[in-house]
């Protein structure tokens, strides 16, 4: 498991996205403003732990407070789209059938091992209700991001287990609050020198995973 904050204090490159009802969106207007956006990478839609957690964010919304809020599947915007059966999400979904976000930013995948008890929970749940989900096959880990403007990383968390991410917008609001307040409390510090600057150029998901054609070179210039 890699460390929690080796990509803090870098940026994601500018890039446009899709949601399910909105193509060729712009990842650095999301990121504007003076709150900070709170990123979390989940699997498939259908999955079970996608659909539990995006209910959960749903049915807590208020307690954002401002706080934006992004979650990334690994699902197509049509298939999420004909899911949601014509209603709106008040939040962005970012929809990454291929995965390149995911690719990008190091999402792991980890087997039987990292079903916590929550998760397991949550899959009889769906069971018993008809839903049916191969869980033996790799599962994707949760990736949690605070971001401010331009992309700026403020904080990461890769989880450890298939439920190891913010369990509603409670939660949400006070790791976004904490992670602002850690950060007005380090510009306050000794500035060491500032990295050299981002590019403006911006790309989409499929500039993104042309990059990762040479992925170890890449990352490593990006976020040395």
């Amino acid at each position: 498991m890699r460390t929690e904050d080796h990509l803090v204090g870098t940026s994601i490159p500018r890039f446009t996205y899709d949601t399910p009802s909105s193509p060729g969106n712009d990842f650095y207007r999301l990121c504007a403003g003076d709150k900070p956006l709170a990123m979390i990478f989940l699997p498939a839609f259908d999955h079970p732990i996608t659909r539990t957690y995006i209910s959960r964010y749903l049915k807590t919304l208020d307690d954002l407070k401002g706080v934006k809020l992004a979650c990334v599947v690994r699902s197509g915007p049509r298939q999420v789209a004909q899911a949601l059966e014509g209603r709106q999400l008040p939040f962005d979904l970012i929809c990454d059938q291929p995965g390149v976000l995911y690719n990008f930013m190091g999402v792991e995948t980890a087997g039987l091992l990292n079903w916590s008890f929550e998760a397991q929970r949550i899959l009889r749940s769906a069971q018993a209700k008809g839903m049916r989900y191969n869980h033996k096959a790799p599962q994707l880990l949760p990736l949690t991001l605070v971001l401010g403007e331009e992309g700026a990383i403020l904080f990461t968390h890769y989880g450890r287990n298939l439920t190891d991410m913010p369990g509603d917008c409670g939660a949400i609001y006070t790791l976004c609050d904490e992670v602002c307040e850690l950060t007005r409390k380090a510009q306050q510090a000794p500035q060491k020198a500032k990295a050299g600057p981002h590019s403006d150029e911006t790309l989409t998901l499929p500039d993104l995973a042309g990059g990762l054609e040479e992925e170890e070179d890449a990352l490593s210039k990006l976020f040395d």
